[in-house]
């Protein structure tokens, strides 16, 4: 027998293993595709790609087996519904298509080099061609997939001029002050006289309630509640983005702004102050860093509570087996568990010392009324050195604006210069505000409420669920409290001074029985002096914090802290 190649290359030859051989199965699959509405209504139709490419089709004698797009889809990505379908149903198919028909090669994908890899994937590995009957290249050879690739990169290529002209004419409108896409949760655009504008509708008044009541101190979740109550639906991660939304305030803040923030030309929803202060108590917040759980009756003191061997706050958990509720620390290794109710128990005995008695009631009302009154005049004053500093910087910003825009006397390096200093003491001055404004109605009112929640504090733990629990810990100690386990103590850096007051007026009197001290001799305020006219009831401008104080008998001369204190919402909200 005679050895030949034929023989040979039959016996030993070998085949590559990557290498696809382009199908030739006669079957194809169209796709079609607009980008916008307008798009569909001019010469690049829908219809009219897939006429043409049906009759392309049918000159050549192929077999169309299968339509995809017909719908509106960018072709900036390629994780389009349609396209991914088409792309699927090919896969399936296990090699029965040969080619993709497209009007032109922008219809198929604008993506540049993903393209071109896609369309090689789809060659080599499955033998499937893309082919565009507008701009027909022969990809069997290297120039004729040369050229089909160029074309993908110019489609690119005016997919991102038009993409820079786009976003350069939003930015400018955005420095302009105006908003032009779609207006968060609670706006509506309107058009009167042709003039488009974004005004509050009637949801976002609600919503306008979340910022108060967050003002206020309430928690998120009870927020939530609140506003599906009244028919807003809204959830936890909603919430928080919109109230870190300066939009709501007039401002707007726009990643094309590259971190500027301007003044919006749309309805504000709220205050400026309100929405710093809503900030203030969010970012002070976080300090804690264990997210929220749903409220257990049986472990109201979880977070408030942290350990003293770690800092860490606790956590709770329940034991099937013993049925019972436990407090632990959240540190691995820390190892620190404790029965809930006890601890529960403990920290009633301990809420005992910040309770008021009735027989202290008078003595209490007398240094309180002072208090408020030495705290409402300094504050006054506070607040009218920084509205006065406010207004001057207001003044330097109009007059450096007309210096450069109006008259040109000064540069554009050094507008934006002070400007940016400007801007930034103007957002202190603000910050400021927000922190020593807080009006309650007036003294007596504020006194009656205080006196009423410090009287009855052991009480409305004792017999309230988690939801008030938390309130009146979070009123009574704001920065929560640290356990000792080793001593079974309680420790904490700070008390609010209306509770803190209580043992020191106890310490004055002595623990007499008629809660009488040597230092009462002045007369209240507010009481009626023989001979005079009955003084105008005192109006409280804010309701600031007070800091500790053991600087006895001078009680009344409290200072005055800029943090503020947790303020009438909560006596009012403690109380139900």
């Amino acid at each position: 027998m005679k050895i030949t190649n034929s023989i040979l290359a039959e016996r030993f030859g070998k085949h590559s293993q990557t290498q696809v051989k382009p199908l030739n199965t006669g079957n194809v699959v169209i796709y079609t595709r607009v980008s916008t509405k307008e798009q569909a209504d001019n010469n690049m139709s829908l219809e009219t790609q897939r006429k043409a490419i049906e009759e392309y089709a049918q000159k050549r004698g192929l077999k169309i087996i299968a339509v995809f797009g017909g719908t509106y889809e960018s072709a900036k990505t390629d994780g389009r519904k349609e396209f991914k379908r088409m792309l699927d149903f090919i896969k399936g198919c296990k090699g029965q298509v040969s080619q993709i028909l497209v009007y032109s090669l922008d219809r198929f994908s604008r993506t540049g080099g993903g393209a071109i890899k896609l369309v090689s994937d789809l060659r080599e590995k499955q033998g499937i061609e893309v082919f565009a009957i507008t701009q027909p290249t022969d990809t069997a050879n290297p120039s004729g997939r040369l050229h089909q690739s160029i074309q993908f990169l110019f489609s690119e290529f005016d997919n991102q001029q038009r993409r820079q002209r786009v976003i350069t004419g939003m930015t400018e409108k955005f420095k302009q002050g105006y908003w032009v896409v779609r207006p968060p949760q609670g706006y509506d655009i309107i058009s009167v006289n042709g003039q488009k504008s974004i005004v509050v509708n009637e949801e976002g008044k609600k919503i306008k309630k979340a910022f108060e009541w967050k003002a206020a101190g309430m928690k998120n979740e009870e927020i939530i509640a609140r506003l599906n109550k009244m028919g807003v639906n809204m959830y936890k991660q909603q919430l928080h983005k919109i109230l870190v939304n300066p939009f709501y305030s007039g401002l707007i803040a726009h990643g094309m702004l590259n971190g500027e923030v301007v003044e919006g030309k749309h309805e504000p929803m709220i205050s400026r102050e309100l929405f710093l202060k809503v900030n203030n108590i969010i970012s002070e917040s976080t300090r804690f860093g264990v997210p929220h759980k749903m409220e257990n009756d049986n472990l109201p003191l979880k977070v408030f509570l942290k350990c003293s061997e770690c800092g860490e706050p606790l956590t709770g958990y329940y034991m099937k087996k013993k049925k019972l509720y436990y407090y632990k620390c959240r540190t691995k290794g820390c190892k620190f568990h404790k029965n809930a109710k006890q601890l529960n128990d403990e920290f009633t005995e301990y809420l005992s010392k910040y309770t008021l008695k009735q027989k202290m009631m008078k003595l209490y009302r007398f240094h309180l009324e002072h208090i408020l009154y030495d705290s409402s005049k300094d504050n006054m004053e506070i607040e009218k050195v920084l509205k006065q500093k406010l207004a001057e910087i207001d003044r330097k910003i109009f007059n450096i604006g007309e210096e450069h825009y109006a008259l040109r006397e000064m540069s554009k390096e050094n507008f934006e210069k002070y400007q940016k200093k400007y801007d930034e003491e103007r957002r202190k001055i603000l910050n400021d505000l927000a922190k020593i404004s807080n009006p309650i109605s007036d003294f007596a009112e504020a006194i009656s409420k205080i006196s009423e929640t410090t009287l009855k504090a052991f009480k409305i733990w004792a017999d309230g669920g988690a939801t008030v629990k938390e309130k009146a810990q979070k009123l009574i100690f704001p920065e929560g409290l640290v356990y000792n386990r080793k001593k079974g103590a309680f420790l904490t850096t700070e008390i609010n001074p209306y509770f803190e007051l209580i043992p020191l007026l106890e310490k004055v009197s002595g623990g007499n029985g008629k809660g009488t001290t040597p230092f009462l001799k002045k007369q209240f305020l507010l009481a009626e002096r023989e001979g005079f006219e009955p003084p105008v009831p005192l109006r409280v401008q804010q309701f600031s914090r007070l800091p500790h104080s053991t600087a006895l008998p001078s009680l009344r001369y409290f200072a005055i802290s800029n943090q503020p204190m947790a303020n009438s919402f909560y006596f009012n909200e403690v109380q139900k």
